[in-house]
């Protein structure tokens, strides 16, 4: 198989005794070390009302910042949480990032869960429901010039967002996908699934194997992977429990649902061992395996890699440089070899 393409993937965790200052300045910093390691892209999250987990409440806007402190790499959202955005203005944003950076901007698109951002920032839970395919919609029309709008969701008089896109027709977009729905959105428009890395690598290929039986199409999907490369299996250990799952649970702990969340919230302990059960946080042979697994397995061709594991600067440059030479070599020979 073809090797993959291989991103970094900035959830801009707080970790205990950090600021956003901190949180930011090591984004950056990350950003221009994922260019010169020779990562392909970097991808920005967008969280709200969270002390911890993450702490950017615009993947747009952090996504501008790195694209103006990078010359080369790709920069994408993963993913702009489009039912509290106007979908127009989302276009007219992506189609500037677009033109600014000469083509190196991807916008991902979801929905995220019920949470109360929903609420709060004035779209309500009925827009997460069901406004997602429309709202896509209107993003792709924009990009042709001109757009109106006349539904339950939506409604305004026929404009012309601008400016035009650079990459044509549009820049790349991708659709977070985590179930049928999503799935059946991506493959009506032909675009490009992201996965994340709470969805096994067989859970993925059954949705890229739904998606093959409803379009011709064939892009290259995403997925994701929590990444960290340790000198030992102690290491790797003490890393996930004492610094990645907790900050994972306090995101599930403070996440506040506008409709009933089902079954139970995940204990650090729990959350620890199924990171280690999956993910390429181990020595740098585990890894490789681990990354090989995911993308056999899976049958996405971009890999979105969450370096910041240990949420100390320093550890966390020093993974992005591992994980690009230690790792991603050993990686792309074994499955180009294949």
């Amino acid at each position: 198989m073809s090797p993959p393409s291989f991103g970094v993937m900035l959830f801009t965790h707080r970790f205990p005794g950090q600021s956003a200052t901190d949180v930011f300045a090591l984004a950056a910093d990350v950003a221009q070390a994922a260019e010169a390691h020779g990562f392909a892209s970097v991808w920005t999250t967008e969280h709200h009302f969270l002390t911890g987990y993450g702490v950017n409440p615009s993947a747009t806007t952090l996504a501008a910042f790195l694209l103006g402190r990078t010359r080369r790499v790709r920069v994408g959202t993963a993913v702009t949480i489009l039912p509290t955005h106007p979908p127009v203005h989302v276009a007219e944003q992506a189609a500037l990032l677009d033109q600014l950076s000469g083509g190196r901007f991807d916008l991902g698109v979801g929905r995220a869960g019920p949470v109360v951002d929903h609420e709060v920032l004035g779209t309500g839970i009925e827009r997460w429901r069901t406004g997602l395919p429309e709202a896509l919609g209107l993003v792709l029309d924009s990009f042709t010039g001109r757009v109106s709008a006349d539904s339950e969701h939506y409604r305004f008089r026929e404009v012309a967002p601008g400016p035009e896109p650079y990459t044509r027709p549009h820049p790349p977009v991708h659709v977070a996908a985590t179930s049928a729905t999503g799935v059946e959105l991506a493959a009506r428009h032909g675009l490009p699934m992201l996965f994340f890395f709470s969805q096994t690598a067989d859970e993925q290929a059954r949705l890229v194997a739904d998606y093959e039986q409803l379009t011709a199409a064939r892009p290259v999907h995403g997925t994701a992977a929590l990444a960290h490369v340790t000198d030992s299996v102690a290491e790797a250990e003490r890393v996930v429990h004492e610094r990645l799952a907790p900050v994972f649970a306090s995101g599930y702990a403070e996440y506040v649902m506008v409709e009933e969340y089902r079954g139970p919230r995940p204990t650090p302990d729990e959350l620890a061992a199924g990171i280690l059960a999956r993910q390429p946080i181990w020595p740098p042979e585990l890894c490789v395996r681990r990354l090989v697994d995911l993308v056999r397995g899976s049958g996405a061709g971009r890999v979105l890699l969450h370096v910041e594991s240990s949420g100390e600067r320093d550890a966390v440059l020093a993974n992005v440089e591992r994980l690009a030479t230690e790792v991603l070599p050993a990686v792309r020979t074994e499955l180009e070899n294949a």
